[in-house]
């Protein structure tokens, strides 16, 4: 299956932007009256029928839509960015793959990168949305100070901290099915301990990922997966 992105058909718009439609007629050869797979990025698949063949602007209308099945649990990474940009897009492909809800980028006392082209880490999304079939794309959020974390989250979100420390639970054994979590990955510095200590003090729970030391993008993806095997 081909998908096409249109992020807009909730707001009544009925063509493939530039992009998109350059590859539907000139690549896939389809013309009027040929059928299209389209995504929001909302959680929502679209049957379409094109009604104009332009190769800048094609026209089609909506003759199906389902929505894609929902969990009853949602991960929100908050990862500090490494320095290589491209290993953070990497992230991104792969947990969209996997289907997470939510990434912010947290800039930490001891972060080796401040800023991010979140154009370029979005578009990464929305093409590995399409590559693993899925119609949601996940929130991103621009890079975000420490402590402006904590209000981002709703009270009952279970909120967890990958640490190396002796009193950190394993994350599969701290972790609660059925419930929104919110992980933090630190630098690859780690946190420092005044940020450790605000964490705490926010109802952060520390928790380990295993026994190795992990490079940022590693631990998130390992973190995402424990927290999905929690709820198989």
């Amino acid at each position: 299956m081909q998908l096409f992105y249109q992020p807009d058909i909730p707001g009544g718009v009925y063509t493939l932007d530039p992009e998109e439609s350059r590859h539907c007629i000139k690549v896939l050869r389809k013309k009027v009256n040929d059928t299209i797979d389209i995504v929001d990025g909302q959680g929502t698949f679209y049957k379409g029928l094109i009604t104009q063949s332009n190769p800048s602007q094609t026209g089609f209308e909506i003759i199906e839509k389902r929505k894609e099945p929902t969990s009853n649990y949602t991960i929100h990474l908050a990862v500090t960015p490494t320095k290589r940009s491209e290993r953070m897009e990497w992230l991104v492909e792969k947990i969209t793959e996997l289907g997470i809800d939510r990434i912010s980028f947290i800039q930490s006392q001891h972060s080796e990168r401040r800023k991010l082209r979140l154009d370029r880490i979005r578009r990464k999304a929305v093409s590995a949305m399409k590559q693993s079939l899925r119609a949601t794309v996940p929130q991103i959020d621009g890079m975000i100070p420490f402590g402006d974390l904590f209000s981002l989250l709703a009270p009952e979100t279970n909120k967890y901290m990958a640490h190396l420390s002796e009193s950190a639970k394993p994350l599969s054994k701290a972790a609660t099915p059925g419930s929104s979590y919110c992980i933090l990955i630190g630098p690859e510095g780690d946190f420092s301990k005044q940020e450790l200590q605000q964490a705490t003090a926010s109802g952060f729970e520390t928790v380990t990922l295993g026994t190795s030391r992990l490079r940022t993008e590693t631990a998130a993806i390992a973190a995402v997966i424990g927290l999905q095997m929690v709820n198989w």
